[in-house]
Formats: C-alpha cells, structure tokens, sequence
C-alpha cells in the first residue's frame, strides 16, 4: 500500500450534471496518488413549492423521494465506478438549499485537505446573475480547491 501523501480527504461536489462530473477524473488521479478518500458530495436542493396547492401535495412529495433517491442511486454508481480503479471512495448526501453555504459547512467541518469541482467558467454579467458556487467555495474555505473549466480542452 503506498504511504498517503498530502491530501488525506478530497472532496468532489457533484450536482448531477455531467459537467460537475468531469472534475473526478482528476480527483481520482490526485487520490491515487496521495492514497486518499474521495468523497462524493451533493446537496440535493428540493424544488420550491411556495406556488403548489395542498392538492398536489401528496404527490409531489412521492415526485420528490424519487427525485432523492435517483440522486442517490447515481451517486452510488459513481462511487462504485471510482472504487473499481482502486481508489477508497465515499458518498455524502445533504438534502438543504444555500448550497455553496451547505458544501463550504461540509469542507470546513470535515478535515478537508483538498476540494476538485467544476467550474461553469462564467464570466462578467453571467456569473453575476447565475451566481458561482465555486468563487463561493474559494472564498470560504481553507483548503485548496481545484477548479476543472468542463469548456475548456482536457
């Protein structure tokens, strides 16, 4: 078993789309090499119902556990995915909104020692009206984080 190197705990914030998904390959890369855990996180942000009748209230909580756990599911399936290369991987599952408040509680409260995401790469007004998880992970962290531009060449 090689010796873990300096990066005990990565963490990867998964959002379920494919470009948040492109940040493990590196992860793993950087795992590999430094015997560490990665660690899948994602903040499963329920729809907001402020405008749903009491009506539809039933089913939109039966919608909403599917919702939970096909997140879950595919979360699972990329853990064993990453476990296949030999590499000790975990999930972490928070259901909140705020959640690069959520993702900057978890890193800061867990003995992170390193962060991989994606970035979208927005810029100018974009990013100031879609807002950017990442600029508020960089801010409010103190770990290093790696961010992977998922429109840009590897």
């Amino acid at each position: 078993m090689p010796e873990q190197g300096r990066y005990k705990k990565i963490v990867v914030p998964i959002d379920g789309s494919g470009w948040s998904e492109r940040a493990i390959p590196h992860a793993v890369d950087i795992a590999r090499n430094n015997n560490s855990e990665l660690i899948l996180l994602h903040v499963f942000k329920p729809p907001a119902n402020e405008y749903i009748g009491e009506i539809a209230l039933a089913n939109q909580e039966e919608q909403l556990q599917q919702l939970r756990e096909e997140a879950k599911q595919h979360l699972m399936a990329l853990r064993n995915q990453i476990r296949s290369e030999k590499v000790t991987a975990r999930v972490q599952f928070i259901e909140g909104t705020g959640v690069a408040s959520i993702i900057c509680d978890y890193i800061n409260g867990e003995d992170v020692d390193l962060v991989v995401m994606s970035s979208h790469g927005r810029t100018g007004i974009r990013r100031w009206l879609f807002g950017s998880v990442a600029q508020k992970v960089m801010q409010d962290v103190s770990v290093p984080v790696m961010l992977i531009r998922p429109d840009k060449g590897e």
